[in-house]
């Protein structure tokens, strides 16, 4: 794999797959909703929407249509650490990829027209999110969990900052954080590396754009046990959740990935088995979210034994915490494999790479993975998963 900074601080990986007759080309940017104040919330996700409405040198639905008459895809995503780009073409066509996910990425347009058009569709995933009880569900605890961290905040935003967003806030938003240093352009698939590359240097070597940006305060390892409710019409079968904040994500992921995979990996997985065959639930699993001001390790519980539940899982958790090193090692090999068969896809590869390389800055977390994961020891896996033993957070969704 190749890993190679341009001159102005842009930095392009490029993994070539012969065994592929695809290619993704994903552009990454190191900001998403962890970065925005509080007069802001919400805007990395409506930039999102605003980027595909046209550039200085193409109009509106252009770069849409162009991918798919070349047979392919394009889309984005905006998560709390990260924003990102991609297109999928047929490997033939992976130069034009280059051309139009830079022009997308680095020369949008914004103007009135376009912001009053996506206002209302913007308004109206938050509006669809307040009637989803699971979305508000978890959007309270995420405000529950985390008492400084942006993580307490939604994703989309709120009706209130979203509806006073002007033009010059997105032009603010764009110039301050869309800079070389913070994008990450990652390219996998059947590809010529080294023709390819120079398509990136000539579409994405240009742009000269600094700025300061403070990051967000990193939140300590530390949870205030209480327990909250959620009440929603809509609810038939009660969920509860326990979560544990844990430290911002870094190689160290890998022991709580494994915890992950021991947990609610298949159906000789210990909820599965603990919860599900004994009757307690009707479903059970766990979550591993490696964030960069401050992680978190949840498990969901769908039943309508409530008490019962609560009970199972305190007593579910000091039984892991002794686990045997039999069980840890087929959770390794359990993951390993996951890992493995996870990679096979282009597309999955250059996500992979490019979180890597842009939030974690990192990319031995990609390269070297396997090799972590071989290194962890049953003691220290042990202790790092110890955590489990503190009193959680505790929320309960339920019907009115």
């Amino acid at each position: 794999m190749l890993i190679r900074k341009l001159d102005n601080g842009v930095t392009c990986a490029i993994r070539e797959r012969k065994d592929l007759n695809s290619v993704t080309v994903s552009v990454w940017i190191r900001t998403g909703a962890a970065f925005e104040d509080d007069k802001t919330r919400g805007i990395a996700h409506f930039l999102e929407h605003m980027m595909f409405n046209g550039t200085e040198n193409f109009p509106p639905g252009y770069i849409d249509k162009e991918v798919e008459l070349l047979g392919g895809e394009i889309n984005a995503a905006t998560s709390y650490d990260y924003t990102y780009y991609y297109i999928n073409l047929p490997y033939e066509h992976g130069e034009k990829a280059v051309e139009l996910i830079s022009e997308l990425v680095l020369h949008p347009l914004f103007n009135n027209e376009m912001l009053e058009k996506e206002r209302p569709i913007v308004l109206e995933e938050i509006a669809r999110s307040k009637d989803n009880p699971q979305e508000i569900f978890l959007e309270t605890f995420m405000e529950k969990l985390y008492k400084r961290a942006p993580y307490r905040y939604p994703i989309l935003g709120f009706k209130e900052t979203v509806s006073s967003f002007s033009i010059n806030d997105f032009k603010t938003f764009y110039e301050k954080f869309y800079t070389p240093e913070r994008i990450t352009v990652s390219i996998a698939g059947k590809v010529n590396t080294e023709k390819i590359f120079e398509i990136v240097e000539k579409n994405f070597g240009k742009i000269q754009r600094d700025s300061i940006v403070v990051e967000p305060e990193i939140e300590e390892a530390r949870v205030t046990a209480e327990t909250f409710e959620v009440c929603h019409p809509a609810v038939a079968v009660p969920n509860l959740i326990f979560g544990w904040r844990l430290p911002p994500c870094s190689r160290e992921d890998v022991y709580f990935e494994i915890l992950d995979s021991l947990l609610s990996s298949g159906r000789s997985s210990i909820l599965y088995q603990e919860l599900r065959e004994t009757g307690i639930a009707y479903a059970a699993y766990s979550n591993y979210q490696n964030l960069l001001f401050g992680s978190n390790f949840s498990i969901v519980v769908i039943t309508d034994k409530v008490e019962e539940s609560k009970k199972a899982v305190k007593k579910l958790v000091e039984k892991i915490v002794s686990v045997s090193e039999d069980e840890f090692e087929f959770a390794k090999a359990k993951l390993f494999k996951g890992e493995i068969f996870g990679r096979e896809s282009g597309e999955a590869e250059a996500d992979a790479i490019g979180y890597a390389l842009t939030v974690m800055r990192d990319a031995d977390y990609y390269n070297k993975f396997f090799e972590d994961l071989k290194n962890v020891d049953f003691k220290t896996f042990k202790e790092k998963i110890s955590f489990l033993l503190e009193e959680p957070l505790i929320g309960i969704l339920k019907g009115e």
